[in-house]
């Protein structure tokens, strides 16, 4: 289950933005956030008790008149020209990686993905949702979808919002984008579901599940038949308003939605949930120590690059993945646990997700800052730095 407590340089990141909206009162905050990590597990028979979560730190946004997205860094693996050019179904993760909403950029998937092709219509509209890709490792299921239309009525927009409005219903089950599995459980996605426009005038979309956050084994899950829903959409044009960004590549982006429009149709997509991967998957193991900070992991799957990072409990830290040639891998989010659960100011031990590592790329260096003042331009340092060989 997910914990109320969120790394504090997101709240004063929220905090800075000059959003169309009554500012929170003292404790809203807080409270905003608690309910936004909220995560419901449908699963049948009995949690396993997890070790204590300390912090979790996660893309995620606030809404008000405008919304608010993280963004963190924005390589882009594939050529735009080659992008466009790709076929409908069975590219979509290459073109996904020009978008600057992008989450866990890979060049990998296209190779490395299951192609689906299964369709769904909806009697209401003149719609149809294609799930095109399906790609699974031990700790995230990416999914690809195409959105096309039979008339003229998305042409004024570019991009089709899939999370029904952010309303979530009393059971997680019903939520769009929510994957019903057969023994009845359900995972959530990850983040926002947004189709954005391609050229030819499809909308193309990726969903992430953090398939570490529930309970089953990946035994469990293999196998099953998936249930994916979508319902909700809305159609609309979005314009960024503001931007910050850092040093290690973390930053918030504000955007505006325009000419929302509501469309008619739900959407029914079935398949069998693949076992885990294990092709392309490079690694790194230590462990490594410098100045208190020990290095004990990378991984490399076609979806995304995990670090396993033991840290100090005191102060504030901040990490920055970069390739060999210096391209700054964005990071999607990290869960810390104490190494002592019973002492708090014992060591806490970091599992981040970033952008998968470029299958050229042999080594990956991790750097490791100590904040002591997210509004200073020199209210960090470095405090340990590793360039580590992946295998």
């Amino acid at each position: 289950m997910r914990k109320n407590h969120y790394d504090p340089s997101l709240l004063r990141e929220l905090d800075a933005l000059d959003l169309p909206a009554a500012p929170l009162e003292a404790g809203e905050a807080d409270r905003v956030l608690a309910l936004a990590g909220g995560r419901v597990h449908a699963a049948n028979g009995p949690a396993k008790r997890a070790p204590r979560r300390v912090w979790r730190w996660v893309r995620g946004g606030a809404a008000a008149a405008a919304a608010c997205v993280l963004v963190l860094g924005s390589v882009n693996f594939v050529d735009p020209a080659f992008a466009e050019s790709l076929p409908l179904v069975g590219s979509v993760f290459s073109w996904l990686n020009r978008s600057e909403d992008a989450r866990l950029r890979s060049e990998q998937l296209n190779q490395y993905a299951d192609t689906v092709g299964q369709t769904a219509e909806s009697a209401d509209a003149a719609y149809t949702v294609t799930l095109g890709q399906v790609y699974r490792d031990e700790d995230w299921l990416r999914l690809s979808l195409v959105l096309t239309a039979g008339d003229d009525s998305l042409d004024g927009f570019d991009t089709i919002r899939a999370d029904a409005d952010g309303s979530m219903p009393a059971d997680t089950r019903d939520a769009s984008g929510t994957l019903v599995l057969g023994n009845g459980g359900a995972i959530m996605q990850e983040g926002q579901g947004w189709f954005t426009r391609r050229p030819d005038g499809s909308f193309v979309m990726g969903l992430n599940y953090p398939l570490f956050l529930d309970e089953w084994t990946p035994e469990e899950l293999t196998g099953q038949t998936v249930t994916l829903g979508l319902h909700g959409l809305v159609a609309c044009n979005t314009e960024i308003v503001a931007q910050t960004t850092h040093e290690w590549g973390g930053g918030l982006t504000q955007m505006e939605y325009h000419d929302e429009t509501p469309l008619e149709g739900d959407y029914t997509l079935t398949f069998t949930m693949p076992a885990p991967s294990t092709e392309g998957v490079r690694s790194y193991t230590g462990p490594q120590e410098q100045n208190g900070v020990t290095l004990h992991s990378l991984t490399a799957t076609p979806a995304a690059a995990k670090l396993d990072i033991q840290v100090p409990a005191d102060g504030s830290i901040q990490l920055k993945l970069t390739t060999e040639d210096g391209t700054l891998l964005k990071q999607e989010r990290g869960e810390g646990v104490y190494v002592d659960e019973n002492d708090p100011t014992s060591d806490v031990r970091w599992t981040h997700y970033f952008d998968t590592v470029p299958e050229d790329c042999r080594t990956v260096t991790v750097t490791v800052y100590d904040v002591t003042d997210y509004d200073a331009p020199d209210g960090y340092e470095i405090l340990a730095e590793f360039t580590v060989p992946l295998a």
